[in-house]
């Protein structure tokens, strides 16, 4: 059977760094569930949650989880394609090196890159490290799914939209894959192949610890395109929610298979829609559910009024996190941040009221900043 490897690498941070994101892959989750549904066989490694108290200080960065030889012994020798993640820019170096050594081990099979760095900068990636394959720009479930199936018929990978490559040092893109809008439809992330008890039992939260916490995605995308965020070139403008039940469905199973207590929405931006948000609320009263909630990752103010926030905190959602960027409008503007502080104010004034914690994402230093417009922040 044709047989697909995902690796999520180290976490790489600063030596000096005193806080680090153990936070379960749920992209790789994604990604191989997508794989399963679609008859392959698939090895899930995350190095992170397999030894999250693993520590290598190197000259410029630790590295936390497993090492690279360690990882090189997970992966399969009749593997058929390698997928790699590289989320962030500031993990390209390291990510690099683990490229490198699957390639002197794997000399003969398919590597594919990932991530919000990779479909930035795909063909630097591609030059800088010529043991990548394909890079895989955007969502990758499509993508990664019918790349497997071509690499297994022998097929012709210009056909697999989504993809860039390079041929005869020509830097090659196949036409861009269109955003999944169908997102009912998307197969359940595979946590039975990853070490999701790990997560559980050590006190992890993306947000503030309230008990055993899973990650969950209720929608996809964000329908705004600020300058200093990934977003429009990942995802697009376009912005798709879940079927609410089918999201209560994905909860009630991880309270009742894992024990959970707290569930974090990774969405980029998962309070878009006020009727959603009010359904998604009310559907939680009547199936009788009691867990805590929260958005670690940050959202829009324009929806969150007395009503939404009252609601909010009646189905146990306690944190909130806001993402105003600036108190400056010349930099608002600027950046593309369509946001009215007067009405940022307010909702962060209901969600008070109401008993929900907040904290604001707030940026310091974008090229035309003055000292005036950091003041004003």
């Amino acid at each position: 059977m044709f047989h697909v490897t995902l690796v999520r690498p180290a976490l790489i941070s600063s030596p000096t760094s005193y806080s680090e994101p153990l936070t379960p892959p749920i992209g790789l989750a994604y990604l191989a569930g997508t794989l399963i549904a679609n008859g392959l066989n698939v090895t899930a490694i995350d190095a992170i949650g397999e030894a999250p108290h693993n520590y290598v200080l190197e000259q410029y960065y630790r590295c936390q989880g497993l090492e690279i030889d360690e990882v090189l012994e997970r992966i399969p020798s009749d593997t058929s394609l390698i997928g790699i993640s590289c989320m962030f820019t500031q993990d390209w170096p390291y990510v690099q090196k683990v490229v490198v050594a699957v390639r002197e081990q794997f000399p003969h099979t398919p590597i594919m890159v990932g991530g919000e760095h990779i479909t930035a900068l795909p063909e630097f990636s591609l030059r800088e490290c010529p043991a990548i394959n394909y890079c895989c720009l955007g969502e990758g479930e499509e993508t990664l799914a019918e790349l497997a199936n071509c690499i297994k018929s022998e097929g012709c990978p210009d056909e697999v939209a989504g993809l860039a490559f390079i041929r005869k040092n020509q830097y090659v893109e196949t036409s861009p894959r269109k955003r999944i809008r169908a997102v009912d439809e998307i197969a359940a992330p595979a946590w039975n192949l990853l070490p999701i008890e790990k997560y559980l039992d050590n006190r992890n939260s993306h947000g503030v610890f309230y008990g055993r916490s899973m990650p969950i995605l209720a929608t996809r995308g964000c329908p705004y395109e600020c300058t200093f965020c990934s977003n429009p070139v990942m995802y697009g403008r376009s912005w798709f929610p879940r079927n609410p039940g089918q999201v209560l469905d994905e909860i009630e199973g991880y309270i009742n298979r894992y024990n959970v207590e707290n569930i974090d929405f990774y969405d980029l931006t998962m309070v878009v829609k006020k009727s959603w948000i009010l359904e998604f609320c009310e559907l939680i009263k009547e199936r009788d559910l009691h867990f805590s909630w929260q958005l670690p990752s940050g959202t829009r103010c324009e929806v969150i009024d007395d009503k939404v926030a009252s609601a909010l905190y009646q189905t146990g959602c306690r944190n909130l996190t806001y993402a105003p960027e600036s108190g400056s409008q010349k930099t608002l503007r600027l950046i593309k941040k369509k946001v009215k502080l007067p009405r940022l104010i307010s909702s962060l004034r209901s969600a008070l009221s109401h008993g929900i914690n907040v904290k604001c994402n707030l940026i310091i230093g974008f090229p035309h900043e003055t000292r005036r417009d950091i003041v004003k922040t």
